[in-house]
């Protein structure tokens, strides 16, 4: 009876770690789809206002 408490104790730890690994991993995903999505937006702003300066300079260069 005590070895089966104890092993269920453990068994029950290990799932313990393991999720806790599993929901660090899933949310670290997350973050990381919603940075590269924010990244991909601002440097298609970049580029847009690159653009639209160097359009500009071109026309008062002229």
């Amino acid at each position: 009876m005590n070895t089966i408490a104890v092993s269920t104790i453990l068994v029950n730890i290990c799932i313990g770690c393991f999720a806790c690994v599993g929901l660090t991993t899933a949310i670290s995903m997350i973050q990381s789809i919603v940075n590269d999505h924010k990244r991909e937006k601002r440097e298609q702003e970049k580029d847009k206002r690159d653009l639209e300066y160097h359009g500009k300079r071109m026309k008062d260069f002229k």
